[in-house]
């Protein structure tokens, strides 16, 4: 009978007798199948190596459903998309009119003379040039900027800074010009708020999109993986174009697996 109180348990094979603390092995972690915190344009890099790799052969795309390799294809493309539409809706916050397009430029030149202007009419007053002329700030996001040339605009009409600004060349004419640039937008806060609405719902689209994607390249790495097993030493230039053992860092699936130790015979008793 087996010794059930001394570590380890004793058991019977065949000529043998083995004192394992851990006799059976703990089975090998699932493979995962969940995107990874990985940089989307990571995903989209190692996406294009393995589609490619699966057109260049035609025994590991006859493994996928058909149009497999289509739909991969257009899925990466339109990942690379998303990504572009991300930085988009956190930039400009909208479409712009023509109208607003040009007195957008208006408004920038309009800032960068006020700029100068104040440094002219303060000088070395660097706390009123940062918070009345907002020198110095740098958020470039268009309601950020309308919201600095509000800020602006209020500080040239004070009487005491317009008195100065004029002092330095200023007039009545380069105040209206921002003024009626300005006019075009309405208030700053909807362009915050169109910001914010925007780029959550492209990082909405952006994530579920490349979640898809993911799925597509294991996919196809598992296909390759089946065709061409690392068991065999040939096969491994084309496992390198399929990415496996290298995308995704984390996969433990698309390597040969580490075989479990044999115990070792214990001393005889």
């Amino acid at each position: 009978m087996p010794n059930w109180d001394t570590p380890g348990l004793f058991y019977d094979m065949p000529g043998l007798m083995y004192d394992d603390p851990n006799p059976w092995p703990m089975p090998t972690p699932p493979m995962k199948t969940t995107r990874p915190h990985t940089p989307v344009h990571i995903i989209t890099h190692n996406g294009t190596l393995v589609i490619a790799a699966a057109n260049n052969h035609p025994e590991v795309a006859a493994r996928l459903p058909s149009g497999y390799l289509a739909t991969a294809t257009t899925l990466c493309t339109k990942v690379s998309g998303d990504v572009t539409g991300q930085k988009t809706a956190k930039g400009e916050l909208g479409n712009l009119t023509k109208t607003q397009s040009a007195n957008l430029s208006i408004l920038h030149h309009g800032m960068a003379q006020a700029s100068k202007t104040a440094k002219l009419a303060f000088p070395g007053q660097t706390v009123k040039l940062h918070q009345e002329f907002q020198i110095g700030e740098g958020k470039h996001d268009l309601a950020s900027f309308l919201g600095r040339v509000d800020i602006v605009l209020g500080s040239i009409k004070t009487a005491a800074n317009l008195t100065a600004f004029k002092a330095k060349g200023w007039t009545d004419a380069d105040t209206t010009a921002i003024q009626t640039a300005r006019t075009t937008f309405g208030p700053a806060e909807q362009y915050r708020e169109q910001s914010k609405s925007g780029a959550k719902d492209s990082t909405t689209t952006k994530n579920a999109d490349a979640a898809a994607l993911y799925e597509n390249i294991l996919t196809i790495q598992n296909a390759a993986d089946l065709q061409y097993p690392a068991t065999n030493s040939a096969n491994a230039g084309v496992r390198d174009e399929f990415r496996l053992g290298i995308f995704p860092p984390d996969h433990g699936g698309n390597s040969t697996p580490t075989p479990v130790p044999t115990p070792a015979p214990a001393a005889p008793k």
